[in-house]
């Protein structure tokens, strides 16, 4: 009959890592099943259309189709920090929204009309869009400074006021670049997650045998009961 008998400290510290490992191999197999939900959702937006069209019959996607058309736009741009392939600024500006509706009060929408190179200066003008909801903050997103124009995450009532509308007349919703499937999915694929879940479960099995191999050089795991003779010797010793 096998015998074991575990340390204790070690048992516990090895419980602790095994629940931490297992956790972050289900964690990265969530995402790996988010990420494919939105690549196929991006994959299925349909046809482009007109901004009017996005604004006042949104999808029920993530995503909403490409927009096309012409962007009238008013006022000074904002410089929103963003990553694309190399770091720089979103440059935003208002443009009047179409109206849904007769009669219903002026709206505006915060358009992407360019790509600002941190580095070079380079401008890159945005011809595609897609109307999406703007991001939250993160937790170590810098603050916004309004009198240099830098900012970092989208706050609405104070980018309203920076650009001179009321903030009640802006759309809870913005038009970003389309230019493609978006880096957080293409760059990081959800074969990669799988790759990241592999991992992970691979480091708890092999924590599970050392904990086993380390029991086992000390006498403390025994498949077996060590025969009589065995243990005679033993004692001779």
């Amino acid at each position: 009959m096998p015998r074991f008998r575990p340390l204790p400290v070690l048992t516990v510290f090895t419980l602790a890592s095994l629940v931490l490992l297992v956790t972050l191999g289900g964690w990265q197999m969530q995402r790996m099943a988010w990420k494919s939900d939105l690549i196929t959702a991006y994959e299925a937006r349909g046809a482009a259309v007109s901004f009017r069209e996005a604004i006042c019959s949104p999808a029920e996607g993530v995503f909403s189709p490409p927009v096309t058309g012409p962007v009238p736009l008013t006022g000074q741009t904002l410089r929103l920090y963003t990553l694309r392939d190399t770091a720089g600024w979103m440059r935003l500006a208002l443009m009047r929204a179409p109206a849904c509706a007769a009669g219903e009060p002026v709206r505006y929408l915060l358009v992407e009309v360019a790509f600002e190179d941190w580095a070079t200066g380079e401008r890159t003008p945005v011809q595609n869009w897609r109307v999406e909801t703007p991001p939250t903050a993160g937790l170590f997103t810098p603050g916004n400074d309004p009198d240099t124009n830098a900012w970092y995450s989208h706050d609405a009532e104070t980018m309203a006021t920076a650009l001179g509308v009321d903030p009640t007349a802006l759309l809870d919703v913005w038009a970003r670049a389309d230019n493609g499937m978006p880096l957080s999915l293409s760059q990081t694929p959800p074969a990669k997650h799988l790759g990241y879940a592999l991992t992970w479960y691979g480091l708890a099995l092999a924590l599970i045998g050392v904990y086993l191999a380390l029991h086992a050089s000390r006498g403390r795991l025994r498949l077996s009961k060590p025969s009589q003779g065995g243990d005679k010797d033993k004692k001779a010793e």
